[in-house]
């Protein structure tokens, strides 16, 4: 029983890392389209090349808000 108990706490830490994962990624990629807007591409031309409709880009940049404010100090890199 005890490698059984040992497999699923593995298995919950597994899920816990892809989620902080998926975060961390979303999160850059919201920055890299703040970064790219500030480069003058607006958010439009942003959703096309990426073929998402406008809204999907706004949750990117505000996954990468939820990154900064939950994770003060912390480097995304």
């Amino acid at each position: 029983m005890t490698a059984v108990l040992a497999a699923r706490e593995a298995y919950k830490q597994a899920e816990v890392d892809a989620r902080m994962m998926t975060a961390r990624a979303r999160a850059q990629l919201g920055r890299a389209v703040e970064q790219e807007h500030a480069g003058g591409t607006a958010y439009e031309d942003i959703s096309k090349a990426f073929g998402v409709v406008i809204e999907q880009i706004r949750r990117y940049r505000q996954a990468y808000r939820d990154w900064n404010r939950d994770h003060p100090g912390e480097s995304l890199d």
